[in-house]
């Protein structure tokens, strides 16, 4: 959420993008209205939103980011971008990447390291790399992001939260790590996605309470499910072991970071969904006087098949103050 620390607090490396159904005769219409979800598997849903998110990714080649984000986004989307409040909306998001393009030193790419989707295939979410190509032969890593999706009446899949930061390296998934999860799912639930986000934010809440108990190393490994993903660090962090690992030293004497659930949506099957919020961190900087940052941050969460909510992928950026996401 939150961002990765090291001393000081340090934006970390993520990025964003991702990549909805613009048009019915696009990629993204293949997990379209006219099979239904019911009549399709959870595989053939992943497939309909990995073909979505390329072909936002091909777009945003062709046409621009800015473009790209208002044909494949939906219209209350939010956009988190390191420095500045959350962007809201369409429009906002397509000025924003008008005056701000990622593909400003040629185009621009993303390509996903995971991906997946709820029981009911209504929310999914995916995470990877951003890369520009410069002159037709120079690919170079520029960023990393996490996008959560909703998939709309008419089937196609649009971004409804993105979050982009910069990075010089790419994420390199570890041998035997899968683009979705392999692990055993919770019992089916039939239920109002207000009533799961309600359980999805009061999770959001605890784990907040549990870093400001006991620190946000011990809160981050407790929360984190065993396939985690967070786009930190030179390659990323891959499971709930490397989690415990890279956060360890987050000790409470080390860092204060709280944060509470602002927005967010859930899939009706239950198993999925999202927090968008704000967090304060307070620590100290290098000369040993109190600093506070504070952050913006997106989380996906998924229930276990013990039934706790556990995040699956979780990042942020700076705000500029307290107000926001």
């Amino acid at each position: 959420m939150k961002r990765m620390f090291a001393g000081a607090l340090v934006v970390a490396a993520l990025g964003t993008l991702g990549c909805g159904g613009a048009k019915a005769s696009g990629p993204g219409a293949e997990a379209g209205a006219s099979a239904g979800t019911a009549r399709q598997s959870v595989e053939d849903l992943r497939g309909g939103l990995r073909a979505a998110d390329q072909a936002m990714s091909d777009a945003a080649q062709k046409s621009g980011s800015a473009q790209a984000f208002a044909d494949f986004v939906a219209d209350d989307a939010v956009l988190l971008v390191d420095g500045v409040y959350a962007q809201k909306g369409r429009e906002a998001i397509r000025a924003w990447l008008a005056a701000h393009p990622l593909e400003a030193e040629g185009k621009v790419r993303w390509t996903p390291v995971r991906w997946d989707v709820s029981a009911d295939g209504t929310l999914g979410y995916s995470l990877g790399n951003v890369s520009v190509e410069s002159g037709g032969t120079s690919v170079r890593p520029t960023g990393r992001y996490i996008t959560t999706w909703k998939r709309q009446p008419d089937g196609q899949w649009r971004v409804v939260v993105a979050v982009h930061n910069a990075s010089k390296t790419a994420m390199t998934p570890p041998a035997g790590f899968t683009p979705s999860s392999t692990l055993p799912a919770p019992e089916p639930r039939a239920m109002a996605p207000a009533q799961v986000l309600e359980e999805a934010k009061a999770a959001d809440r605890a784990f907040s309470a549990q870093s400001t108990s006991e620190g946000m190393g011990k809160a981050f490994t407790a929360y984190a499910a065993e396939d985690a993903v967070l786009p930190l660090g030179s390659t990323g962090i891959f499971g709930h072991d490397a989690v415990a690992k890279a956060y360890a030293p987050f000790t409470l004497d080390k860092i204060d970071l709280r944060w509470e659930p602002v927005l967010g949506d859930a899939a009706g099957s239950g198993d999925l969904a999202y927090t968008v919020g704000r967090a304060i961190a307070t620590g100290k900087d290098e000369k040993g006087q109190p600093e506070v940052d504070h952050v913006k941050y997106l989380t996906v969460w998924r229930r276990q098949a013990d039934g706790q909510w556990r995040y699956v992928a979780d990042g942020g950026n700076s705000s500029p103050g307290p107000q926001g996401p």
